[in-house]
């Protein structure tokens, strides 16, 4: 069963920017899955205790993408992500965790688009 219909995604309606270019925005996309910031995270555990299960750190030009913040995910959060995104997920063996890291900063995510469509 897909995990949206029309203008909801994982039962949250979209937002009106995201319903105007027919695409899920990254604070409807937020809703669906529990997340907590953690920016410290990296630089405790070092970046060799996680591995890149989603998404890519190098753009089409093989510029490395800069993570601006790191969340802390569940499971339901790292399985939405890999299904319907190219979201840059870690996980860490060691302590069972998911990392999601965003790659854009500065703009409310109500603004910011995703790859994923809706039907208008």
């Amino acid at each position: 069963m897909s995990k949206w219909t029309s203008n909801y995604f994982c039962g949250n309606e979209v937002s009106a920017y995201g319903q105007e270019h027919e695409r899920i925005d990254y604070a409807t996309l937020a809703k669906s899955f529990q997340h907590v910031l953690n920016n410290e995270i990296i630089g405790v555990t070092g970046w060799d205790a996680w591995n890149i299960e989603n998404g890519d750190l190098f753009d089409e030009d093989d510029n490395e993408r800069e993570i601006f913040q790191y969340f802390i995910i569940d499971d339901n959060g790292a399985d939405i992500l890999k299904d319907y995104t190219n979201e840059i997920v870690l996980y860490n063996n060691e302590l069972g965790m998911y990392l999601w890291g965003v790659t854009h900063y500065g703009t409310s995510w109500d603004y910011v688009l995703t790859d994923i469509e809706i039907d208008a």
